[in-house]
């Protein structure tokens, strides 16, 4: 669960409280220091929630455009082909049938998925609509996309320390 999911009901809460202190206490002395202290926290929360740390870019449109490529060799200049972490176009071949990646996962884990290669089979899973995981190994993933009549397999796997390879083919 993300940062933001996880405190957003805390924040709301306490500036709930912080209201209800304020319109309901008897001393008011007593009720500005509660109704105070409880803004203050839910002010702190909201400004930690704020200033949470960057999730890894969205990585379904690229594999959404590569997966509907109808030649993988067009997609070297195509700008919307791009997988973040991918540095440039050097680092994937290509040819009319197969689209193979290689990359440093340089991510940081959002809260839930502390691997790279777990975070990217996620990613995969979830940007298909009609998508089969028929194998999920420490090393290796393994998903075919089905898509009208064709049928894409979209493997991930790990081949060093943080470093991904992806590898889409028909």
């Amino acid at each position: 669960m993300s940062f933001d999911r996880c405190f957003n009901p805390l924040t709301q809460r306490l500036t709930q409280m912080s209201r209800a202190l304020a319109q309901h206490a008897a001393a008011p002395s007593v009720a500005f220091g509660t109704a105070t202290a409880a803004l203050l926290m839910a002010a702190s929360a909201h400004a930690a929630q704020m200033a949470q740390s960057p999730e890894p870019a969205n990585v379904c449109p690229a594999l959404q455009h590569i997966v509907a490529a109808s030649d993988f060799k067009q997609l070297r200049d195509e700008p919307a082909a791009q997988l973040p972490g991918v540095a440039s176009a050097d680092d994937c071949r290509a040819n009319s049938h197969a689209y193979d990646c290689h990359w440093r996962a340089h991510w940081d884990a959002d809260g839930v998925v502390n691997d790279p290669l777990e975070e990217l089979g996620a990613d995969i899973a979830a940007c298909f609509p009609a998508v089969v995981h028929d194998l999920n190994t420490p090393t290796r993933q393994h998903f075919i996309v089905t898509s009208g009549e064709r049928r894409i397999n979209v493997t991930a796997s790990v081949q060093g320390t943080n470093e991904l390879r992806l590898r889409i083919a028909r």
